[in-house]
């Protein structure tokens, strides 16, 4: 059984979220104790880590395919957890899925067509688009007595734009942390189908949930003829924390589009397959439920700690509740900073590093984002150099604040 109370020493490793460089460059210091990258400080599945070094022993790195094992572990994932039964002919591949979010972008838009987001959301959306030199078209989510629901009306004025050709969906929402009920992504796939707008659904975060909720893919939850209309992107990156090891599956019902996408990717010969992220890849789905559902239950401990500790001692910052993900989206408005000085703040004062929530767009000033997939001990300290650093601020400790 993994010891997710264990702190694991990164410095050896090119981590991009304790790289003292990134830090400086985004926060303006290099010793900050880091929240912010989406990865976890947990080692991966023993299972993972063995099939690496028995494939590197094997000391043969030629030229390979990729199994017809890795398909049948993918597709045994999902019908085992979500009774999602994937055909294999549907599968592609991709480096990332923010790769395969590029390749689908070219593939169906053109340069100055409009692309649906749902901000506050994950910040590299944004960059694909204008990077592509398409127009993003914000469908901002609203917050409602604490939980953040889509503006259904908003989706359909926007979706009904002659020129908005696809919409990025992301299931379950990274940073708000919603997972999208079965309703809820029927009625965006009734209005996008009705407008003719292709649906990109993200869903590298499918297999984090909480107590009471579970994920239910995009074209589970809609007909058959709209889900010919949609692109599911999933990695198990995130799930066991392999992004640096692993590649992402495209699931595309549409036989005419998955042909474009494979003949992208043979034009640009980016078919060729890495031994060794094909089998963390494989490895992961046939032998890492158990550490997966061991890690559930560390995080939601995590979740519950975080939340009893910002109730009882640091009142003023207000958890956002997760139902999926292993990251936290927090309120600070109560503390009446503007975006630049709470990013100011949070770095130079509590010398922990968050996500500034405007990165994930202007609805997300006054938020940051949390990455609680650490051992206990380190989120503890964490918490407590925020808790002083606000009950330093004048006139503003945490209890005149009560």
């Amino acid at each position: 059984m993994t010891d997710f109370d264990k702190v694991q020493d990164r410095s050896q490793s090119a981590s991009e979220k304790w790289d003292k460089a990134a830090m400086l460059k985004h926060f303006g210091r290099d010793d900050l104790l880091p929240f912010w990258v989406a990865d976890m400080e947990f080692k991966a599945p023993q299972a993972v880590q063995n099939a690496l070094v028995e494939r590197s022993q094997n000391g043969v790195y030629g030229y390979e395919y990729r199994h017809d094992s890795l398909n049948k572990a993918i597709t045994q994932w999902f019908i085992k957890r979500y009774q999602w039964k994937i055909n294999t002919s549907d599968l592609c591949f991709s480096h990332s899925v923010m790769s395969a979010i590029c390749i689908l972008i070219n593939q169906h838009t053109e340069k100055g067509d409009g692309i649906i987001v749902q901000p506050p959301v994950f910040f590299e959306f944004r960059l694909a688009i204008l990077e592509n030199k398409r127009k993003m078209i914000r469908n901002p989510l609203k917050i409602e007595e604490g939980r953040y629901e889509m503006d259904f009306a908003d989706l359909e004025e926007k979706a009904a734009k002659s020129r908005t050709k696809l919409m990025i969906l992301c299931n379950p929402h990274n940073p708000v942390g919603r997972v999208w009920s079965k309703q809820e992504l029927q009625r965006v796939g009734e209005i996008c189908s009705k407008h003719d707008v292709l649906v990109i659904s993200d869903e590298i975060h499918a297999d984090i949930t909480y107590k009471g909720y579970s994920y239910t893919p995009y074209v589970t939850a809609v007909s058959d003829n709209i889900a010919q209309q949609s692109f599911s992107c999933l990695s198990p990156a995130k799930t066991f924390n392999i992004a640096s090891v692993t590649e992402a599956a495209v699931v595309i019902p549409n036989q005419e589009f998955r042909k474009q996408f494979v003949g992208f990717s043979e034009k640009f010969f980016l078919q060729k397959v890495n031994a060794f992220t094909a089998v963390a890849m494989q490895t992961a789905y046939d032998s890492g439920e158990q550490w997966l559902d061991d890690l559930l239950k560390y995080l939601q401990a995590n979740l519950d700690f975080l939340r009893n500790y910002l109730e009882k001692k640091i009142s003023k910052v207000r958890l956002i509740e997760p139902e999926g993900t292993f990251l936290v989206w927090l309120d600070f408005s109560g503390l009446n900073m503007d975006a630049k000085e709470l990013e100011h703040f949070l770095a130079q004062k509590a010398g922990i590093a968050l996500n500034s929530g405007y990165w994930f767009g202007r609805q997300g000033a006054g938020y940051a984002r949390m990455t609680i997939a650490c051992p206990q001990s380190m989120l503890a300290e964490g918490l407590l150099k925020l808790e002083k650093a606000i009950n330093a601020i004048p006139n503003l400790g945490n209890n005149s604040l009560n």
